[in-house]
């Protein structure tokens, strides 16, 4: 809605509500709102010590793990550094996956924390090969570095097949995963995949505002971290369990975002994770099938290489997020090397179909004000084909 001196209209805005429909951070439910407002608790005291005790244990069924999972005071990145500093010393070598802007920062991390980084740069919108990374490996190798779901790119790794590759051909090796836009959306279980460390951050599918992030590790990590050299003190994960298992955080612990964890995780137990991870796939087929329909181009062309986390659709150059901005929504671009070439849809979260299809409705106007003819009906239906039908089973290794 623009005047004819080219500027945005300023009664825009009364007709759309903003919706913030990006891959990360996601909606924040009323629900959630309304016990991070009730959870302004003592971080020592008795209150707070329920809650922990209650999420602790909700943590482990989210990361399929025996072990515990710590909550931290900072995004997702502190738990990749973290991962890094707590469980290698520099020189040690690991394999680090670069799939998108988040490989390449884990691949940056750990060049800072001095490790010997061995790079595999894997086209975007693909995933990796597991054979690729097998190819990689010495005696020397300490630790693979991977994330489940590659947020830049709307991928999914191979995981599953990775952890058993490791197992067979390097068991010494510590692979690292992170579920920032995995753990709540598709299966990610840490014990019996064989994950040594596993990272999420709270505003992707945990629904909650930016500032938490967590993270696990097993037995054989644990171990290998009493060996490691680096220096620890705000980020020393050791310190994090100790007082985690007095139910509390080593130094003053975001309560409110504990708070909305915690009923967060309530609500994944009462909806189940069947259903949560049958909808989250659901939603990216259905997605992936209106674009298709729509004659639009996707970046990960190979269903098998597909998030559920959110789709990307090349742009063309024709489009960008401002045209979405001027109707009400707020969508992710593409970062990096692909900034200005593509538009991620997300399907994560407190998001359903309406949600989506509003994105898709944008998506088609966007382009059709800059020329492109878009089959929008063909698109529209072949979304609801997918949402309809009870035959579309989720693939077995994501739930």
């Amino acid at each position: 809605m623009e005047s004819k001196n080219n500027q945005v209209n300023p009664h825009a805005n009364a007709f759309f509500k903003h919706r913030i429909l990006t891959a990360g951070p996601t909606p924040v439910p009323d629900f959630v709102l309304s016990a991070m407002s009730s959870s302004v608790h003592y971080h020592r005291g008795s209150e707070f010590a329920k809650i922990m005790e209650e999420t602790r244990a909700m943590l482990k069924t989210l990361f399929g793990t025996t072990e515990e999972v710590m909550i931290f005071s900072g995004t997702g990145t502190l738990a990749m550094e973290g991962a890094v500093q707590n469980f290698f010393s520099p020189g040690e070598e690991v394999i680090s996956v670069n799939s998108g802007k988040f490989g390449d920062r884990w691949s940056q991390q750990a060049k800072i924390y001095g490790l010997t980084v061995k790079e595999i740069f894997v086209e975007r919108g693909r995933a990796v090969d597991v054979a690729a990374v097998e190819s990689q490996l010495t005696p020397q190798t300490k630790g693979v570095f991977v994330h489940s779901s590659e947020t830049s790119t709307g991928v999914r790794h191979p995981i599953k097949q990775i952890a058993k590759m490791l197992k067979e051909k390097a068991p010494e090796a510590l692979l690292l995963v992170d579920g920032v836009t995995s753990v709540g959306v598709f299966a990610t279980p840490m014990d019996a995949w064989g994950i040594d460390v596993l990272v999420a951050g709270s505003q992707k599918a945990l629904m909650l505002p930016p500032g938490l992030s967590l993270g696990a590790a097993s037995k054989k990590a644990w171990a290998k971290c009493e060996t490691v050299k680096n220096v620890r003190y705000y980020n020393d994960w050791r310190k994090t369990k100790k007082t985690a298992l007095e139910n509390t955080g080593p130094f003053t612990s975001p309560v409110t975002l504990v708070g909305g964890l915690h009923a967060v995780l309530k609500d994944f137990e009462k909806t189940g994770y069947e259903t949560l991870y049958e909808k989250a796939w659901r939603l990216q087929k259905a997605t992936r099938e209106a674009v298709k329909a729509m004659g639009l181009e996707l970046l990960a062309k190979r269903d098998e290489d597909a998030s559920p986390a959110c789709t990307s659709v090349m742009s063309e150059g024709l489009i960008d997020t401002k045209g979405f901005k001027k109707i009400g929504l707020t969508v992710s671009g593409g970062q990096d090397e692909l900034k200005g070439k593509i538009i991620r849809l997300g399907h994560i979260g407190y998001m359903d179909a309406w949600d989506v299809l509003c994105q898709i409705v944008a998506l088609a106007k966007v382009f059709e004000q800059k020329g492109k003819k878009v089959d929008l009906a063909k698109g529209l239906e072949s979304f609801w084909k997918v949402i309809e039908d009870p035959n579309n089973q989720t693939p077995e290794d994501m739930r």
